[in-house]
């Protein structure tokens, strides 16, 4: 899971009323949510704190601000935790929580809400007509509570919500996965989600070339190719190549795996020194392998083998790039870029090769 439970375990559940949903017609003009401080839940918050956190609603996925604060006492102690509207121009989680009900004013509303390992807040909205509510309201005795690990249904209701999450994220960790691996700026993540994708993409990788490795093995044996050489195996090497296959004529070829958890269409990143290397060599001698679907049982590849036309145009762009930013820096580092895999970077592609049960 990509999104898990904070440790506080603890889990809000509340029935929205109408000036919570903005709906209340005449003097209430109230402009939060009010949260619940129930054995001592979001205790970890500041007392006022900018943020952001998720929102779930049906198929709806998505980070939005979220302004949270308490209310402070004479005493100098705080009460009442709360979520607020926001300013107009602010895509606050209450503001959003409103446009849904505004909708569908008729129904009921509920909002489940809990904190990440990553200290930001989920909430999940839902009505009473929908197949989730059917879902969790045995999960739910009470309305308007906090439940923590004293209930016997706990645990099942934290598997079943963080495989929802899991399930509606996907779009979410498709843009994480590219965010992490390339020089883009994004002030909707959090840094600790940042690199926890980047670790992630990581063991992708790894595991993306063992499948090839297994495959490329089954080759030499039925005699398609001679020889081959993992060049990652022990270690990265920092080769803009991850193997070197002999083919049964003698030919040398190189080939760059390329993977993701996610389907084929999400982009492929090459660095520049990639770029480079494609540009110096026989384009004969060079393909990609573009391993996608390790979500699922059976994992798939694909070879792409005419690149070249694609990757000259890209690599002058790449230099003009760096040629502009070199008065700003006179240290330009590496960069990478995401490239769509259906543009004519796979103009020539293989169908699909599946690569179950070829990883050791």
């Amino acid at each position: 899971m990509f999104f898990t439970l904070h440790s506080e375990h603890k889990i809000g559940y509340k029935k929205l009323s109408n000036a919570d949903l903005g709906l209340t017609e005449g003097s209430s003009h109230q402009t939060h949510i009010g949260l619940y401080e129930r054995k001592n839940m979001l205790s970890f918050l500041k007392n006022e704190d900018t943020t952001t956190a998720i929102l779930i609603y049906n198929d709806y996925f998505d980070v939005l601000q979220c302004n949270f604060e308490r209310i402070q006492n004479p005493d100098g102690t705080y009460r009442s935790p709360k979520i607020s509207l926001g300013d107009k121009d602010e895509n606050t989680v209450v503001r959003k929580i409103r446009e849904f009900a505004k909708l569908n004013p008729n129904r009921d509303y509920y909002l489940i809400w809990f904190a990440l390992e990553n200290n930001e807040l989920l909430f999940w909205l839902i009505d009473n007509s929908s197949s989730d509510y059917a879902k969790l309201k045995d999960f739910f005795p009470n309305e308007n509570t906090v439940y923590d690990t004293s209930e016997i249904m706990f645990i099942p209701l934290i598997k079943f919500i963080e495989s929802k999450i899991d399930e509606l994220s996907i779009g979410l960790q498709e843009d994480l996965e590219i965010v992490s691996q390339t020089s883009i700026k994004s002030e909707k993540y959090r840094t600790i989600d940042i690199e926890k994708a980047q670790e992630r993409f990581k063991i992708t990788g790894r595991t993306g070339e063992e499948l090839i490795n297994g495959y490329l093995e089954m080759q030499k044996n039925e005699n398609l190719i001679s020889a081959f050489e993992w060049v990652n195996k022990s270690r990265e090497s920092g080769k803009p190549f991850d193997f070197v296959v002999n083919s049964t004529a003698g030919e040398e070829k190189y080939i760059d795996v390329k993977t993701t958890q996610f389907k084929f269409e999400q982009p492929l990143m090459f660095s520049d020194g990639e770029i480079d290397f494609i540009n110096t060599i026989d384009e004969k001698k060079y393909s990609v392998y573009r391993v996608f679907s390790l979500r699922e049982d059976t994992n798939k590849f694909r070879k792409c083998f005419e690149c070249f036309n694609y990757m000259k145009n890209l690599k002058s762009k790449v230099f003009n790039f760096k040629k502009e930013i070199q008065s700003a820096s006179s240290n330009v580092c590496g960069i990478k870029i995401a490239v769509p895999p259906t543009s004519l970077v796979f103009k020539k592609i293989s169908a699909d090769i599946i690569l179950k049960g070829v990883a050791k």
